[in-house]
């Protein structure tokens, strides 16, 4: 069973059934079969049986290449030094480690520099990297059909755009109302998006204003005049570049476009959020009262109620001013079986005099399908369901509020 042996000449690992290197070629071995001993290196005879070398070495025969890297930074940086004395046969084996590994960083030298100590190894010659490679290597390139399949990218993104936005003026008018977000904020910031990039298909330029936005989606309809500004701010801070010309897509927003489109172009996918209906049943306006409403509800405000260690001032959420109004309201001073949500509202701010969110707000946080566990309704009246009660009278007695302001799951938005 064979074993390894290193080469006294080179180092490389060889098969001890070989009397030479298989790096260098170099014998290492004595050739008598009898002895077979491991012969002196630089020696012309083998020390044990005094058999003579099969080739007189020729040290100028086989010559090493010598490769020096020497980097020398400050401050933080570091100090290295690689020396590698190698044969010619090494050079192709290491080739692959060396253009890998021992290529200068943008901020390091790489040079060869000639050993300065004497020594017995013959001449030597210096590689540089540019001499390791034995084949030219290219940078791989793009083939036809890939610059094709970009191209029906771009193509089929302002055909979606065409389709979705046409001109009128200095605008674009909404040609879907559709646009595949799930909450009402959602399909705002969705139409915000797709329209900066239509806007820049058509009019090569960015859109002029946040005025300009506010009007495109007035008349989408898709417009939340209470919430808007705040969604144009935050896609302004992720997916738009402000420039002197106005708001154009950054590349972040290239990429939110296209995962857009791809939704909306998507079958599979289901509808958004309806906020067009929500609008049509006027959802979000006041409903006006009678004088009989007004007298009805001002004789609820000066009932006593008891809400025990219930702390009102720290109610921050229109979800729970809803609950903690209509529990009163219902449950407590059984004035009706259901109120509709802006008697609600009114009753709470008469009563409590503080309340810190609006009537809309209020009204889209019992009418969201988040909140369905809540409330329910019997047309345009409300009521709390089970656990809607049970979680008032916890706070009721004595169990903390969940603190945090209005969000975006409690509304619908």
């Amino acid at each position: 069973m064979s074993s390894t042996v290193t080469c006294p000449y080179c180092s490389a690992g060889t098969s001890s059934e070989y009397n030479f290197c298989t790096a260098c070629d170099r014998q290492i071995k004595c050739i008598d079969p009898k002895c077979n001993q491991m012969l002196v290196p630089g020696k012309a005879k083998c020390f044990v049986c005094g058999q003579a070398l099969a080739v007189t070495t020729n040290e100028s025969s086989t010559q090493l290449n010598k490769y020096v890297r020497d980097v020398k930074q400050n401050g933080k940086n570091y100090e290295e030094h690689i020396e590698l004395s190698v044969t010619d046969h090494a050079v192709s084996e290491l080739a692959p480690f060396i253009g890998a590994e021992m290529m200068p960083r943008p901020s390091q030298k790489l040079y060869h520099a000639p050993s300065q100590k004497s020594s017995t190894i013959p001449p030597r010659k210096t590689v540089f990297p540019n001499e390791i490679f034995t084949e030219t290597q290219e940078l791989p390139q793009l083939s036809a059909n890939a610059y094709d399949g970009i191209k029906e990218t771009q193509t089929t993104n302002d055909n979606a755009l065409s389709g979705y936005f046409e001109v009128d003026g200095e605008f674009l008018i909404a040609r879907v109302k559709d646009f595949k977000g799930k909450t009402w904020a959602d399909q705002q910031r969705y139409f915000i998006l797709l329209y900066v990039a239509a806007y820049y298909h058509y009019f090569t330029k960015p859109v002029l204003s946040k005025d300009h936005f506010k009007t495109a989606a007035k008349k989408a309809s898709v417009l939340d005049p209470i919430n808007f500004s705040k969604y144009l701010n935050e896609l302004t801070r992720n997916y738009l570049s402000e420039t002197g010309g106005g708001y154009k897509l950054n590349h972040d927003g290239d990429k939110e476009v296209k995962r857009i489109i791809a939704l909306m172009e998507d079958e599979n996918v289901e509808g958004g959020y309806e906020y067009w209906g929500r609008n049509a049943n006027s959802g979000t306006k006041r409903q006006r009262f009678s004088n009989d409403d007004k007298d009805k509800l001002n004789e609820w405000v000066l009932q006593d109620v008891q809400i025990g260690k219930l702390k009102v001032g720290d109610i921050t959420k229109a979800r729970d001013y809803a609950m903690v109004s209509l529990w009163i309201i219902i449950d407590q001073l059984e004035n009706a079986k259901a109120v509709r949500c802006n008697d609600a509202y009114y009753f709470f701010k008469q009563k409590f005099e503080t309340i810190s969110v609006s009537a809309q707000v209020f009204s889209r946080a019992m009418k969201s399908p988040k909140n369905m566990k809540y409330f329910r309704s019997s047309g345009d009246q409300y009521y709390l369901t089970s656990e809607g009660k049970q979680t008032v009278e916890s706070w009721v007695n004595g169990k903390p509020l969940e603190l945090g302001n209005e969000t975006e799951d409690e509304t619908g938005n």
